[in-house]
């Protein structure tokens, strides 16, 4: 394909400009892990792992409440309602500031229970919790950037944020703060980065919003809120199975392999989060068609098949270079759990979709609340070993996949 071509082509450029950016962010923050990696070892790297598990739950609003800014963002700006912007963005910071307040104090509670289940620290799941502010915060502003299109500054922040992480995290590991200078890291480097983003949407604060408390939480949005919630904990509850199943050590190393096939999903999120917008405006304009979901499943394969190959081919190099001699026993596991994640790239995508096109329904909701209980149920039931239970998430997906494609005909999905 020719550079004109890519110019001039929205999804293309969008999703190339976001993938660098995204990408030079994920080195920071994979970077950030392996150095974590290096210098806690594996149990503490183990409870870190957990604790970054944790945060991911903390993370699945967050990816609903981006999900849904940017949706609803994209359609008022489609119908030029830029005002309703405004509202969109105050009432979703008041909402999130008070949910999050709640739920803090929540999770203090459950940091009793959580705390004798998985052997972590009671304070250090505590100060985790401080991280719930930042996860409800800057999603709203975040999903303001990719409903508007501004996928280089949505690039930039998520960049600027991984950063932080990095450089906050080592330099209050080295001065001897450990763990809890992995977790801080995590809260600044949030927080900071939902201060950064403000100025970048500043022309939204010139129109004066109204309304929004009644229009923003509609059923169409709680669908999208949970089906968003569903998805996330597909890819975050097997290092939490692997915590109570297997042995520290074990649990830690797995941590490992995980982070390294969820390359490929977090490369794929940033397609997605390109393409909800442009089809969610095309969809509104009565431009509806199947151009934009076909170009990315193309892209989404294509990122498949090649990280797979390296997976396949080259997997104990890539974990020995990244980690380091002692995670190496484990990379016979890699290419499973690289199609695990593809397999789930391609769930994800298909259900931002039926979003962008106002489609979500309590019948998608059932089936992917069913299938999520399905795999639960078959990595409960396999985990006599590591290999069977990672054999048993890949199955699970899988079949997951398949269902979701099968019963989805009824409805119109593709």
């Amino acid at each position: 394909m020719r550079l004109k071509d890519i110019s001039t082509n929205e999804l293309l450029k969008g999703s190339l400009i976001l993938l660098i950016l995204t990408n030079i962010g994920n080195v920071f923050s994979y970077l950030f892990q392996f150095l974590m990696a290096r210098l806690l070892g594996p149990v503490e790297y183990g409870t870190l792992a957990v604790i970054t598990s944790i945060i991911a739950v903390f993370a699945i609003p967050s990816v609903s409440i981006q999900t849904v800014t940017a949706k609803k963002t994209a359609e008022y700006k489609a119908q030029g309602k830029f005002s309703q912007i405004n509202g969109l963005l105050k009432t979703f910071l008041r909402k999130s500031l008070k949910v999050s307040v709640i739920c803090f104090i929540l999770f203090i509670g459950l940091s009793f229970f959580i705390s004798k289940y998985l052997s972590i620290q009671l304070d250090v799941l505590i100060l985790t919790g401080v991280f719930l502010f930042g996860a409800f915060l800057y999603p709203v502003g975040s999903g303001i950037l990719q409903g508007m299109k501004k996928f280089t500054k949505l690039g930039l922040i998520y960049m600027i944020n991984t950063l932080l992480k990095l450089v906050i995290g080592v330099g209050l590991v080295l001065i001897g703060f450990r763990i809890y200078g992995a977790v801080l890291a995590f809260i600044l480097g949030t927080l900071i980065s939902f201060i950064i983003i403000l100025p970048m949407i500043k022309e939204v604060f010139q129109y004066k919003g109204h309304g929004e408390e009644r229009i923003t939480f509609s059923r169409n949005n709680w669908y999208t809120l949970v089906a968003m919630i569903i998805i996330v904990l597909m890819y975050s509850l097997d290092v939490f199975f692997a915590k109570g199943f297997f042995s520290a050590e074990i649990a830690g190393k797995y941590a490992v392999i995980s982070m390294i096939g969820k390359i490929i999903l977090f490369v794929n999120l940033a397609i997605g989060n390109v393409m909800l917008p442009i089809n969610t405006e095309r969809f509104l304009n009565g431009n509806r068609n199947k151009n934009v979901i076909n170009k990315t499943v193309f892209l989404i394969f294509g990122i498949c098949c090649f990280s797979l190959v390296l997976f396949y081919f080259f997997p104990e190099m890539i974990v020995k270079i990244l980690f380091g001699e002692e995670y190496s026993s484990m990379y016979p596991i890699l290419f499973y759990t690289g199609i695990t994640f593809s397999v789930i790239s391609f769930l994800n995508i298909f259900v931002l979709y039926i979003i962008s096109e106002n489609r979500i329904s309590k019948k998608h909701i059932f089936w992917l609340f069913f299938f999520l209980l399905f795999q639960g149920g078959v990595m409960y039931y396999y985990h006599s070993t590591i290999n069977e239970f990672v054999f048993a998430f890949m199955c699970s997906n899988i079949i997951t996949f398949i269902g979701i494609l099968f019963v989805s005909k009824k409805w119109n999905f593709q």
